[in-house]
């Protein structure tokens, strides 16, 4: 018995087959294969340096699969990178999942470093991150240091230039010229005084040698009398010493000598402070000139008397 099949349901199962076809394809074209199983790691990175969804996978050189999905993670900070990779391939603890350009015009994908780990990474995990520089930016980093140096080269060849320039100004030129024409003149001028000084120092060379001579032996002279020289100054210290304890001590016994016959009424010390007449006498002469000082300060007429006209008498 043969089961018809109406034309609308025709129609219907072609649709949906060219549909499915259309996606199928459509996902074979971005790199995805629906009808082969897969398992799905993530990766977080701060940046996915221009990495596409639908990018390559590559383990050890070789495709395994595929950027399933790049989407922000918590805010703008971070990307949460899916990516789906065949079914079966073991990833050792420790994966790097590194970004790198897979071509000379820079198309970034995938490259899977293995852990050597021995434990194995299960389809969910997260992998770490990381990013190779690319090929522009490697040239960029390498051709920087010779930029700088060019740089540095230009500005020092522009100040050359500049004093060059200057160089080769007239003004400059003259001045210069001035100056080593007078730094000429100084060096003619130092040049014959050192002729002068030497020709002084030859023609009195021979004198110079004999005054070094002389000084020399003075000093060979006081070297080798120093013994007797310190012996002289001691002796003379010892002779000054000496003298000048004998005058004292012969100031000192004469002093006590006078003294000695003063007290027992000898000399004219002795005679003046022990005779008490002769005290008797001073102190009655001492009291007499006293009174009269005081009679010729109270009666200045009796002893004195001048008169223009002559003298008068009492």
């Amino acid at each position: 018995m043969s089961i018809k099949i109406s034309k609308e349901a025709k129609i219907g199962i072609l649709m949906v087959l060219t549909i499915g076809f259309f996606i199928w394809g459509y996902s074979f074209l971005r790199g995805k294969n629906l009808l082969k199983p897969t398992d799905n790691y993530f990766v977080v990175y701060e940046q996915v340096d221009g990495l596409m969804e639908s990018g390559h996978v590559f383990l050890s050189g070789y495709k395994v699969g595929y950027v399933d999905d790049i989407r922000f993670m918590g805010g703008v900070q971070n990307l949460l990178v899916k990516i789906s990779i065949d079914k079966g391939i073991v990833l050792p603890e420790g994966t790097i999942a590194r970004i790198f350009s897979s071509d000379i015009m820079g198309t970034k994908a995938v490259e899977l470093v293995p852990g050597i780990s021995a434990q194995t990474h299960r389809s969910g995990d997260t992998l770490m991150a990381d990013i190779k520089p690319a090929l522009q930016d490697e040239i960029t980093r390498q051709i920087e240091p010779l930029k700088n140096s060019a740089e540095d080269m230009i500005a020092s060849l522009d100040s050359v230039m500049r004093i060059i320039k200057v160089i080769l100004d007239e003004d400059f030129r003259d001045t210069f010229s001035k100056s080593v024409d007078n730094a000429g003149v100084a060096l003619s001028s130092l040049q014959r005084s050192v002729y002068s000084i030497d020709t002084l120092l030859t023609r009195e060379d021979s004198r110079f040698n004999r005054i070094l001579t002389n000084l020399g032996l003075i000093t060979e002279n006081v070297a080798s009398s120093n013994e007797d020289i310190t012996i002289m100054l001691n002796n003379f210290a010892a002779i000054s010493d000496s003298l000048a304890k004998s005058e004292l001590l012969a100031a000192v016994n004469n002093l006590n000598d006078v003294l000695a016959g003063a007290s027992e009424g000898k000399g004219s010390l002795g005679k003046f402070i022990s005779d008490e007449e002769l005290y008797n006498n001073l102190e009655s002469a001492s009291k007499n000139l006293d009174k009269l000082l005081i009679d010729l300060r109270e009666h200045p007429g009796r002893y004195v008397n001048f008169s223009i006209f002559g003298r008068k008498r009492d």
